[in-house]
């Protein structure tokens, strides 16, 4: 069904993960101030920070980059100037209660984007309070919940998805989120528009097309809004499945994990400790595998590995620079390693192969920018290359990548949530410029 009416918003954030939630929450209105006493390395820094302390979204952030700060670093300082957890009476980055801004947020998922479809027992790989969003300290959240956490301990899935929806509420942001939205493309408006965006879009539940148009775009889908695809004949079986789960939805003994990454590791170890015999499948060298399990002996799962390594692995297979060549019927899995060819059989067949931004939306703007970001965790994707002063796309003006996505940005939130003030302060400098 189609609806041919095109509503229009200034601001679109495509995107309902914790990299979106900042920048709506910053556009609703809830706007950092600088309180406390904080030391910046740079007295120019500082002197900035100081003169714009009281709506520091109205610092041109070229500046900071002109005496060598970043600007993501210059928020990011005042969220988290400690490793540890400060409890929010610390805090020296507060917030204040402005004018709102017209936005709206399109997501397919419920608010926490990609933590709606993880393992149902995944654990974070930082702690707690590197996932929260400043507007809503997390150690608030579960205060105000009855949760019994260490902010310093690393946080379930449940918690985290919980949070960000509680965020949405006390930050009364629910009437301006529509979920079970897919967009499917997203385009120049007409040159004689006065907007600058169309957003082509179906709702999931009835199958309904709208477009949307915008000022300004958001670009905030996440690192695996595309899942990867295994390339494979037999890849229908229903024995097959493109994502991992919970043990308990993959009854029998004998399972088969293709993949590598950090999602791969948890889901083969899981399986393993839930009684399963498990056969890994990497296309990495042994090497690269046993360097992120010591890198990563602060995580309880990864300590959990070193166990099962340093044991006798009866129920644990590890295939190294091996590939699945295909799936044929019956659970037979023909599998290329470095001695040769193999089947195993399988009741189960796990490709947990990760994914990628769906870049493919933006093809109607041509050629984009990337920066390879690669990290020493086997975390690999394109980020937009952007304005770091705003964010802002090099390629499409007015087009602002939101989250891990960004150029600049690392993983995890600590990593990428303060880049949605540099995000809004420049949506708003640009709005009040246009009026």
């Amino acid at each position: 069904m189609k609806n041919d009416h095109i509503e229009h918003h200034n601001v679109i954030i495509v995107g309902g993960g914790p990299g979106g939630l900042g920048v709506a929450a910053t556009l609703e209105g809830w706007h950092p101030i600088f309180k406390g006493d904080y030391k910046f390395p740079s007295r120019e820094v500082q002197r900035l920070a100081k003169q714009y302390e009281n709506n520091p979204l109205a610092l041109d952030m070229h500046e900071l980059l002109d005496r060598d700060q970043r600007p993501i670093e210059f928020f990011r300082m005042r969220h988290h100037p400690t490793q540890q957890a400060l409890s929010p009476d610390k805090w020296t980055l507060k917030f204040t209660k402005r004018a709102r801004t017209d936005w709206l947020m399109l997501t397919t998922d419920s608010p926490g984007g990609l933590w709606n479809n993880v393992p149902r027992e995944q654990m974070t790989l930082g702690p707690a309070h590197w996932m929260e969003l400043a507007h809503y300290p997390i150690g608030k959240f579960y205060q105000e919940t009855g949760r019994v956490r260490d902010l310093n301990d690393l946080a379930h899935r449940d918690d985290l998805i919980d949070y960000y929806k509680a965020f949405t509420r006390k930050l009364k942001l629910e009437n301006h989120i529509r979920t079970g939205t897919k967009i499917t493309k997203i385009s120049p408006a007409l040159e004689k528009s006065k907007k600058t965006f169309i957003v082509h879009s179906i709702e999931q539940s009835t199958g309904k097309t709208k477009k949307y148009s915008c000022n300004h775009l958001v670009f905030a889908v996440g690192p695996r809004s595309v899942i990867r695809k295994l390339d494979v004949k037999g890849i229908q079986h229903k024995y097959v499945s493109s994502a991992y789960t919970h043990p308990n939805d993959y009854p029998g003994e004998r399972v088969v994990v293709i993949g590598g990454g950090r999602s791969a590791d948890w889901a083969a170890q899981e399986l393993h400790d839930s009684g399963r015999s498990v056969v890994y499948v990497m296309r990495q060298e042994p090497s690269s595998h046993l360097k992120l399990i010591s890198a990563s002996q602060y995580l309880p799962y990864y300590q959990r590995w070193a166990e099962i390594l340093s044991s006798e692995q009866e129920r644990m297979g590890l295939l190294y620079s091996s590939k699945v060549t295909s799936f044929e019927r019956g659970g037979l899995v023909k599998i290329n390693t470095p001695e040769g060819s193999i089947v195993v059989q399988a009741d189960h067949a796990i490709v947990e192969i990760g994914g990628d931004p769906d870049y493919g939306l933006l093809s109607s703007f041509g050629d984009l920018t990337f920066h390879k970001k690669r990290d020493n965790f086997r975390f690999q994707l394109n980020q937009m290359v952007v304005d770091q002063a705003t964010f802002e796309s090099v390629d499409i003006p007015h087009l602002y990548a939101a989250g891990y996505i960004a150029q600049g940005t690392g993983l995890s939130v600590i990593g990428f949530h303060a880049g949605c003030f540099l995000i809004a302060g420049d949506i708003l400098f640009k709005s009040a410029e246009a009026q």
